[in-house]
């Protein structure tokens, strides 16, 4: 199963809040502890280009991909991953104002 994402770009442009978390899992925490990209001022993340795409997405860090990250720490439930993952998805298009077309619709 895939994980629902819109492209809307919000994890990159607010990815202070997604580096902010304690995620209660020693593995999404290593791999949020060694992200390898900096935090623009503004909480964006530096790959992310002017036109609102990232810039390494074939080559992004695992942190990025949901369902890898999922799998990676050891989820076996992808199904109550990716709703929680979606909450936050949806909070933050909420948050930045984005249409609702956006919304992850898990």
């Amino acid at each position: 199963m895939k994980f629902p994402c819109t492209s809307c770009g919000q994890c990159c442009r607010k990815l202070n809040r997604a580096l902010d978390n304690d995620y209660h899992n020693v593995v999404l925490n290593e791999m949020r502890d060694t992200f390898p990209y900096k935090t623009l001022e503004d909480g964006s993340c530096e790959m992310l280009t002017e036109d609102g795409l990232c810039s390494v997405y074939e080559t992004r860090p695992v942190f990025c991909d949901v369902a890898k990250s999922a799998l990676l720490a050891g989820f076996t439930d992808l199904n109550a991953f990716y709703r929680t993952a979606s909450e936050y998805c949806n909070n933050i298009i909420r948050e930045g104002g984005l249409d609702d077309s956006y919304l992850v619709k898990f």
